[in-house]
């Protein structure tokens, strides 16, 4: 038994999604260099950045910072941690595993990312809210894209109709939301935000492409072979469910 699931090996990626892949990657790379050639305001973020700063309002301002909070390290931490926590009392050991390697690659991809490229934040005269670090990729616009991202096409593959499409529509919002939530409090160009959700939807691609990978080598390094009976011809266990309805 153990032999026969280590021996599947997972399709590799379709034409179409490598082509995907790439299309993030190389618009990444590109606005990445542009701003280590060019750190002050690219294109519009000037025009962009000024347009909200005339725009603000008392009740605006508030719905930002809400939304912003929300979507802020700790409120992402705490939604990853649920769904890890979650994932381990349902004892499927393969999305925990999953969920602690996208969670803390995006970590990662913000905290390096903000270390090298080491791009200035606005004006501080601009900012309704204090920021220390510095400005480019977005944490905010990368994380929520990332871990709220991850939660949703998680819980969008046991949902069916209208339910998995309002659940999607409603996170997408948000982290739209989130991104220009960060823009309007004056702590992020345009170009910052952009590049967040374009690095967000590249490593959540990437480790949704390779899920299944992950599955057959945490299975491998688990000891869990398919019970007798489960399989094509038995019912499938409940992490298999997410697996199986992800990989078709």
């Amino acid at each position: 038994m153990e032999s026969s699931a280590v021996s599947v090996r997972p399709k590799p990626p379709r034409p179409v999604l490598l082509g995907v892949l790439l299309l993030l990657g190389s618009t990444v790379l590109g606005v990445t260099i542009a701003v280590l050639a060019h750190p002050d305001p690219l294109g519009p973020d000037a025009s962009w950045m000024r347009w909200f700063v005339e725009h603000r309002g008392g009740t605006a301002t508030s719905l930002a910072k809400g939304i912003s909070m929300l979507g802020g390290t700790a409120a992402m931490t705490l939604l990853a941690s649920v769904a890890y926590a979650v994932s381990l009392w349902r004892r499927q050991w393969e999305t925990a595993i999953f969920i602690a390697i996208t969670g803390l690659g995006a970590a990662a991809l913000v905290y390096f990312g903000k270390l090298l490229i080491a791009r200035p934040r606005p004006p501080l005269a601009d900012r309704l809210v204090v920021q220390t670090n510095h400005s480019y990729p977005s944490g905010h616009a990368l994380g929520s894209i990332v871990v709220v991202g991850m939660v949703a096409l998680l819980a969008a593959a046991l949902l069916h109709g209208v339910w998995r499409a309002l659940l999607l529509t409603v996170a997408a919002l948000f982290v739209a939301g989130v991104g220009v939530s960060r823009v309007y409090l004056g702590v992020h160009w345009p170009t910052d935000v952009f590049a967040g959700w374009v690095f967000g939807i590249l490593w959540l691609s990437v480790c949704f492409t390779f899920r299944p990978v992950l599955a057959a080598r945490s299975r491998a390094v688990l000891g869990r072979g398919a019970p007798a009976g489960a399989g094509r011809s038995g019912a499938p266990q409940r992490e298999g469910d997410i697996v199986a309805a992800e990989s078709e």
